[in-house]
């Protein structure tokens, strides 16, 4: 996080915010609290992370610490997965949220999500996984590939 004064500021605002690509720039000011500049999408990216955080956490204490179940309640889409399929993603999603919570960023919590839920929109399409290719140990010649 950066810092600078509310005067350098209005001197030179454009050396202020060109520190805003880097994250926050806190600008102290001596006859009031602390301003905040940041990124709008670096606000938006915390207010969703917070939202999520939030709405997980509640579910998976309503539900005796079982993040599936927890969930299975928040998302009906979550329908469209393999109990393996389920259990892998309450179990990422059950790091992310808590650590993401303690470290106060959100970016891989919501990026978890969000292609948790594109695999399910890709399986509700009618998508899904493939086995594995195996390969001839030794190559076979064909008259006509």
């Amino acid at each position: 996080m950066s810092t600078a004064t509310f005067t350098h500021l209005l001197r030179k605002p454009k050396d202020v915010l060109a520190h805003v690509d880097e994250g926050v720039v806190r600008i102290t000011r001596r006859d009031g609290e602390d301003l905040v500049i940041l990124r709008g999408h670096d606000l938006e990216t915390l207010e969703q992370g917070v939202k999520l955080s939030s709405e997980l956490l509640r579910a998976i204490g309503r539900n005796k610490g079982d993040a599936a179940a927890a969930l299975q309640e928040l998302f009906a889409w979550t329908s469209e997965f393999s109990e393996d399929e389920l259990a892998s993603y309450a179990n990422e999603m059950e790091r992310l949220v808590y650590s993401a919570s303690e470290l106060g960023s959100f970016e891989r919590l919501l990026r978890a999500q969000h292609e948790w839920r594109e695999t399910a929109a890709a399986y509700a399409m009618g998508m899904r996984p493939v086995e594995p290719i195996e390969f001839l140990a030794d190559p076979e010649r064909v008259l006509r590939p």
